[in-house]
């Protein structure tokens, strides 16, 4: 199977808030109770809200690995296709495409900027990579990665960076596969921890 690798439309939206992020939550909220979902909000409404409001900030880029199997278009350009997923046909047509696995993989990051009292650039910071379990290992996450790569260059930042849980251990090992390395240790504590 292949998959096309190209930027987010407005008409992804739902598709990849319930078909990859609400997985990819949910596999992280198992992994460790600092990634407990909100138990008092509708998530999808939120997350198609969060992604929407997002879609123009030109910090923030999101590339969608499409199966090609199901008609996907190669257009790396991420021209609007006009859908914002408001209607309830367009929640319809959203659905179907999570059903018909259109939508396979996807990578989120933004731009951090770096004071200007540093000799370091700016950094684009990966924040979600996710790739439905079914189509593990055929080089997806590589790919949507490789796609992060290229944005960082095209908009000078001179590092992509990225967090990662510690008892994550498959997702640890596959980012040092594919180059990255342990760049600073992030702690945690509870604000009323001594």
């Amino acid at each position: 199977m292949t998959a096309t690798v190209r930027r987010l439309r407005a008409s992804d939206v739902r598709p990849l808030v319930t078909g990859l992020w609400l997985p990819f939550a949910r596999e992280m909220a198992a992994l460790a109770d600092r990634n407990a979902l909100a138990d008092d909000v509708d998530l999808v409404a939120a997350g198609v809200g969060h992604r929407r409001d997002r879609l123009d900030d030109e910090a923030v880029c999101t590339w969608v690995a499409v199966d090609d199997e199901s008609g996907a278009e190669d257009d790396e350009s991420g021209a609007e296709d006009g859908g914002s997923g408001d209607t309830d046909a367009e929640a319809a047509a959203a659905d179907r495409a999570v059903g018909d696995g259109r939508l396979v993989g996807y990578a989120a990051a933004e731009v951090e900027s770096s004071a200007p009292v540093f000799a370091a650039g700016d950094r684009l910071h990966v924040t979600e990579l996710y790739v439905r379990p079914p189509r593990r290992g055929e080089g997806l996450g590589r790919r949507l990665l490789d796609r992060v790569r290229t944005a960082a260059a095209e908009r000078g930042c001179e590092h992509v960076t990225l967090d990662v849980d510690a008892e994550n251990r498959d997702a640890r090992e596959f980012y040092e596969a594919v180059g990255f390395e342990p760049a600073r240790l992030r702690m945690a504590t509870a604000p009323d921890a001594e």
